[in-house]
């Protein structure tokens, strides 16, 4: 009997409803509530790389909503894993090629692809990361504790069960007593040994063991990893084999775990083990994770409206977009962009396009350098450190300013240009907090020097002046619209060559019915000036 033909029968045994929700769902965006703190907790256990994507980045770049539209898991293991891998980035191209295979694997592959998401979904959600601040902590180690909850919640109730048996059922009230005061000591000890997290970690146990029966050479690399992992914990493995009893067929025998304390005596039973061994824990989390993350991109792109491409890394510092569209964004206007050993100066009316412009490029990166495909008919570029600016905001909490956040933005731009990787970083309306005339001197002298570095450097500004000042150093691009009494403002969202020479402010509030008053002597002030300037 074939592999093939095993996974078949094994999908006659699934629940018909639950995988035909799972096919549903892998060809659309899952709608469901996500909360985002709770998500990022296993990313910011994990040690950091060089390039990780600080928060800023992550922010500047909407990346939370980004997520949202790659992510299809079902389990808190993918949900996590998916949020890491965006926030680290690879610089190695047959790392990444590495992860397309098993993507593509499993688009075309559906019995392992449907076979995997059942054991996700069956293993679900681990909604307050219990498993997570469990192990995240030192745990507790007491041996006392182990040989005296096994004496309460295992010896006496068993002794008082065959004498109320044996000899005489008032015994039993003696047993009901004792399983009060189990109650109690469950009740304290609930904070101290998380038990549902200890309930999660028996799920994943049962999970991997289920991953680590689908053999196919493609996934051979994480389901090797489980089955290694699961030998060096079968300590642990045994220990908890108690709790997912207890809590089988949604916690039918709960009552039953806490008149015997098995949550307790195994907990710490276990402890020293768990604490032995959460490097190996965590290991099976990223690994199963990262696995259904896979899945996740997989069906993202089977579904995708628009082209996507498989990057081409090249030497030097340069990147090359043609037909990029940014994923959040329905209908988008494609734009193309050819940038070497240059910068951008970016013009252009507010709402013309110019932040999700930085934001396409910025985000169409990421992807290739994460799981190696971009929003665009070609993608040719280096590998990049990004590191953004394009919307930093007061920090009201610790009294900074609007420009002292804005200098400290910049500044962890021009700290990045010492690492070895060129740096991408879009940065919109250079310190806009500050008076025009050390705004454009200051966003001059940094503009060159960045451009000195190895650095791919688009600024988006209103500030025309800076066009004369960089015209030897950067390149221009603009966008456009147009302002008419009927229609309003009409943007087409197309990147032009060159500088904007549109000055539609007025005008539109001019469309807007402002004053007359008002619009006729702003636009005698706006001639006095330009006329001065």
């Amino acid at each position: 009997m074939t592999k093939e033909s095993i996974f078949s029968k094994r999908n006659l045994f699934m629940n018909k409803k639950v995988l035909r929700l799972i096919r549903r769902q892998y060809k659309e965006d899952i709608d469901k509530t996500r909360n985002h703190e709770r998500i990022r907790k296993f990313f910011d256990m994990k040690e950091k790389k060089e390039y990780t994507l600080d928060d800023q980045t992550w922010d500047d770049l909407d990346m939370n909503k980004v997520y949202d539209k790659l992510d299809r898991s079902y389990s808190s293991l993918g949900e996590a894993a998916l949020y890491a891998m965006l926030r680290s980035p690879f610089m190695d191209e047959e790392k990444l090629k590495d992860r397309n295979r098993v993507i593509e694997l499993l688009k075309e592959n559906e019995i392992i692809r449907e076979s995997l998401q059942y054991i996700y979904f069956d293993l679900n959600k681990d909604k307050y990361n219990t498993f997570l601040n469990m192990i995240e902590n030192d745990l507790v180690i007491n041996k006392f504790k182990y040989y005296l909850y096994t004496f309460l919640g295992k010896i006496l109730p068993i002794i008082f069960i065959l004498l109320s048996i044996f000899h005489d059922k008032k015994f039993m009230l003696v047993f009901f007593a004792i399983s009060m005061f189990n109650m109690f000591i469950n009740s304290n000890e609930r904070n101290t040994i998380k038990s549902n997290g200890i309930l999660y970690l028996r799920n994943i146990i049962k999970s991997a063991k289920k991953i680590s029966a689908v053999r196919n050479k493609g996934i051979a690399d994480y389901t090797d990893k489980i089955v290694v992992a699961l030998k060096n914990i079968k300590g642990i493995d045994r220990g908890t084999r108690l709790i997912g009893f207890a809590n089988m067929w949604g916690g039918l025998f709960e009552s039953i775990s806490v008149a015997f304390l098995l949550e307790e005596s195994a907990y710490y039973a276990i402890s020293s083990l768990l604490k032995e061994k959460k490097q190996c824990l965590i290991d099976i989390y990223e690994t199963m994770g990262e696995l259904e993350a896979l899945i996740s991109i997989s069906g993202y792109q089977y579904n995708l409206k628009y082209q996507y491409a498989k990057p081409r890394f090249i030497q030097g510092t340069s990147l090359n977009i043609k037909e990029g569209v940014h994923p959040l964004i329905e209908n988008a206007i494609p734009n193309s962009v050819s940038i070497k050993n240059k910068g951008i100066v970016l013009t252009g009316t507010n709402m013309s396009g110019k932040s999700t412009f930085l934001r396409m490029l910025g985000v169409n990166i990421l992807l290739a350098q994460t799981f190696y495909f971009a929003l665009a008919k070609e993608y040719e570029a280096c590998f990049f450190n990004i590191v953004t600016s394009i919307s930093p905001s007061d920090d009201l909490v610790k009294g900074k300013s609007f420009y002292m956040a804005e200098a400290e933005s910049i500044l962890r731009i021009i700290n990045a240009l010492e690492k070895e990787i060129p740096v991408f970083c879009p940065i919109d309306e250079i310190f806009r907090g500050t008076n025009p005339i050390e705004r454009i001197s200051l966003s001059a002298e940094i503009l060159m020097y960045l451009s000195q570095g190895k650095t791919i450097s688009i600024i988006a500004t209103h500030d025309r002046e800076l066009t004369d000042i960089l015209k030897d150093i950067y390149e221009f691009y603009y966008f456009s619209e147009m302002v008419d009494s009927s229609q309003g403002l009409n943007f087409d969202y197309k990147l032009k060559q060159g500088v904007s020479q549109t000055r539609n402010a007025i005008k539109l509030l001019q469309y807007m019915n402002y004053p007359k008053a008002i619009i006729d002597k702003s636009y005698q002030r706006a001639e006095k000036i330009e006329g001065f300037i």
